[in-house]
């Protein structure tokens, strides 16, 4: 209660930014959209490594580049390529494998929320871009069988109820088959695709074909994201190796003792230690990532983006479990190798873990701990500082903090 008067009464002192001061931020937003879904090249208002239809498998996929650049200024090179040279189709280890369907649920996500906002702001746009965004979703998450272009669903795995990662082949060219690493970015992607769907049922209101396709987009994301979040907590978030039938206990700081917490599926054997799988496997659970070794990373995958849906992607009680150990790995990477963990932006996801159990006060103190550049870089994880403490100060207290 205190905390939540002390927010109300901070909020009543803040100047909210003016139409004036978004417009150029919206303006931003909807060019890094449209960059990817204008045709003709940077002349037209598009990217030059252009989005191509594959015929083949039925696809949206991205040319590639071959980026040239002046070593003294690395930042500012360009494509030497233009289709039909797309270096994405000649090998899997190319553009994250984006030519071979590796990812694309991950990476069209981003987009299709970035997309949701845009058009929640300037329906215009939306209407123009309605189809085009389409792409995005039907490339992922194809519910028609009337589509001839795009098959249905291709991410989907409806006996386990996850999505796979993996595309044609593994970048890796694993014997354990398909993969998935980040199971919350999973679910990010179809909480952008059923946000997307809701802003367009306004937009659309009163265009009958067009509202129903987009209640549908909603409907189908809403859908996606419900089994995404299921798989992960049966999955990914690893509670323990007791048996199925036990319900897990902790002590409460009151003093009335153990408080009983229902049960939860516990997938793995005693012999898995880790409270999170960082890549799931056809026939493998392990704790590693693509990209680093450090225990954090495998940990914070499970955490991106800090979006809505997190409130019901981490139950409050995985998130108390995971945090010391989030928090241990955290220092441990920035001792071992040079500040690691706070300078790309691991640190700020432990703020948002923190405030998942209860802990709001202490969460806010850590973000704002975190250097502010790390938020204006790549190390942020895409989590500016105002998204970072609205996500701190939207979250529930646990009852046993506010007991205290």
């Amino acid at each position: 209660d205190v905390v939540v008067k002390e927010s109300v009464s901070a909020a009543a002192e803040v100047t909210i930014p003016s139409e004036e001061d978004v417009e150029p931020l919206l303006d931003d937003l909807q060019q890094a959209v449209e960059v990817f879904l204008n045709s003709g090249g940077k002349e037209n208002g598009g990217g030059e490594a252009e989005f191509i239809y594959d015929a083949t498998w039925g696809g949206f996929i991205n040319c590639g580049c071959k980026y040239t650049f002046d070593p003294k200024d690395e930042h500012n090179g360009t494509c030497s390529n233009t289709f039909p040279d797309c270096p994405a189709l000649d090998s899997v280890n190319e553009n994250f494998g984006n030519g071979w369907y590796n990812d694309h649920h991950f990476h069209y996500g981003y987009h299709i929320y970035a997309a949701a906002i845009v058009a929640k702001h300037r329906p215009e746009w939306g209407r123009k871009y309605y189809e085009r965004i389409l792409l995005y979703i039907r490339d992922i998450a194809n519910p028609s069988t009337e589509d001839e272009y795009f098959p249905m669903f291709r991410q989907k795995d409806w006996y386990l109820g996850n999505s796979w990662a993996a595309g044609l082949m593994s970048m890796e060219l694993s014997p354990h088959g398909r993969e998935q690493e980040s199971s919350s970015e999973a679910i990010a992607a179809y909480e952008g695709i059923a946000l997307f769907g809701d802003v367009m049922m306004d937009v659309f209101a009163e265009d009958e074909g067009k509202l129903e396709s987009s209640r549908l987009v909603r409907n189908v994301g809403e859908f996606l994201t419900s089994m995404e979040v299921s798989a992960a907590n049966r999955y990914w978030h690893v509670w323990g190796s007791k048996g199925d039938e036990e319900i897990s206990t902790s002590v409460s700081s009151s003093n009335n003792g153990p408080t009983k917490h229902k049960a939860h599926i516990n997938t793995y054997p005693k012999n898995y230690p880790k409270h999170v799988v960082g890549m799931m496997y056809d026939t493998m659970a392990s704790f590693q990532t693509w990209f680093a070794p450090q225990d954090v990373v495998s940990y914070g995958i499970q955490l991106i983006p800090l979006t809505s849906v997190a409130e019901r992607r981490d139950d409050p009680e995985w998130a108390s479990i995971l945090y010391p150990i989030y928090a241990k790995s955290c220092k441990k990477a920035n001792e071992g190798s040079s500040g690691f963990c706070e300078d790309n932006g691991w640190s700020i996801l432990q703020a948002g873990l923190l405030a998942e159990t209860g802990e709001i006060e202490e969460a806010l103190e850590l973000a704002s701990d975190v250097p502010h550049d790390v938020y204006l870089t790549d190390g942020g994880c895409g989590n500016s500082l105002s998204n970072t403490l609205w996500f701190i100060s939207t979250r529930r207290q646990s009852p046993s903090i506010s007991e205290r």
